[in-house]
């Protein structure tokens, strides 16, 4: 009787132990690393839509171009928000809006990823414009439904803002991907 009460306290132990040794590390992995941003609008339709959440991570990382970043700022409407890396500290940005095309430093950006509608909502900013030291150049995808760095309320995004780039769309289910 002894004995099999002490196996029983033991597994309980063993469990309790492992169960909080597990809570600990996601707790870790997900205040130190990655967390979850919501995709607010469509400015970033088709590859994101409303609602959609999409895991984060700014451990080590370097902007890079084409990446998609949840952008931490308080701008008086939102607290975040997610866009797409253009140009990096120093690049020049043109855009031309007749023919709806974005180069950097005189090369045309290759947008493999979708792009939905034409690029004719021009902002205020005159082009070409170059991203000053220590910031980047966003556009959101859906170009006509985006306010991004065209516009001087969001203008350059400083590189503390980014809070990380998107590794991987968790909801809603059966349209995960990763980016």
């Amino acid at each position: 009787m002894k004995n099999s009460y002490n196996k029983i306290c033991t597994g309980i132990y063993s469990f309790l132990g492992t169960l909080i040794a597990c809570m600990m590390c996601i707790f870790a992995v997900f205040t130190m690393g990655i967390r979850v941003a919501q995709v607010t609008g469509n400015s970033m339709y088709p590859g994101l839509e409303n609602g959609d959440s999409v895991l984060i991570s700014g451990v080590f990382y370097k902007p890079a171009y084409g990446d998609i970043v949840a952008i931490g700022r308080s701008t008086g409407e939102n607290t975040s928000f997610i866009k797409r890396i253009i140009g990096l500290p120093g690049d020049e940005i043109n855009i031309d809006f007749e023919s709806h095309i974005v180069t950097v430093n005189g090369y045309v950006v290759p947008e493999t990823y979708k792009v939905n509608a034409a690029l004719s909502e021009k902002g205020d900013l005159t082009y070409p414009v170059t991203v000053p030291e220590g910031c980047v150049f966003v556009l959101g995808d859906n170009r006509d439904d985006s306010l991004d760095s065209r516009f001087s309320k969001i203008g350059f995004i400083k590189l503390e803002e980014i809070a990380g780039k998107a590794l991987f769309r968790v909801f809603p289910p059966g349209k995960t991907a990763i980016y």
